[in-house]
């Protein structure tokens, strides 16, 4: 009950005023800059349809933490230059019983799946030879806790758009601990053909928000953040 309480007050405080959204501007990009004005401080290019993770706008301003070339980066951009993914079509959350939520409409079904933690089953490397704080399991970094030893993990997703089935590859769900099946969220740009899946996850202070993009019918890629 804690758990659930906890998470519910990021979801009405910090998740609230940080969202994942895409860049919509209608010269086809926008400009990353490092300082909130506009002056030489232009640090990055994103094309439109990219992924960033925006924190509440300062003024005319949004703080923007997004991931390129296999690094983490931020900056600032103009806030009316992205678009927010739930202002899409929302596919509801029709049950989470068992360990399986399934989100679905007339043309969309999504079955996201958790299973315990089995430690025998990955590598778990500690902070040091006396230490029992946790920094990577199979050699990747954690999302979910804070250091512990995870309870729960991503079975699988299933996906299954207009009677097609979306293969979702298991590199989609790894280093993803402690799901919250309860926060499972789904928006599906008709016009492009791209369904976003999203879930606030997390023991807390590990607390994570995942997004998984599947595109014309095919994974695509997945994003990261932190709400803190």
């Amino acid at each position: 009950m804690k758990k659930i309480f906890y998470l519910f007050l990021i979801l009405s405080s910090n998740f609230c005023f940080s969202q994942f959204a895409i860049i919509n501007d209608a010269d086809g990009y926008v400009n990353v800059r490092s300082s909130a004005k506009i002056a030489n401080n232009i640090s990055d290019k994103l094309d439109n349809g990219f992924v960033v993770y925006y924190f509440e706008p300062e003024g005319n301003w949004a703080n923007v933490d997004y991931q390129k070339n296999g690094k983490d980066l931020h900056g600032y951009i103009y806030k009316d230059k992205f678009k927010d993914i739930t202002t899409f079509k929302k596919i509801p959350l029709k049950s989470n019983i068992n360990g399986k939520a399934i989100l679905a409409n007339k043309n969309i079904r999504i079955e996201l799946t958790e299973t315990k933690f089995i430690k025998a089953n990955h590598k778990l490397k500690f902070l040091d030879k006396d230490s029992d704080i946790i920094i990577k399991i199979d050699n990747l970094g954690i999302f979910g806790t804070d250091g512990g030893i995870p309870k729960t993990e991503y079975k699988s997703i299933d996906v299954q758009i207009k009677n097609e089935k979306i293969e979702i590859p298991a590199s989609a769900l790894k280093n993803l601990f402690e799901p919250n099946l309860e926060y499972s969220e789904a928006y599906y740009d008709e016009v492009n053909n791209i369904l976003y899946i999203q879930a606030l996850n997390g023991d807390g202070a590990g607390g994570y928000i995942i997004l998984w993009i599947i595109e014309n019918n095919k994974y695509k890629s997945r994003a990261e953040a932190s709400p803190f």
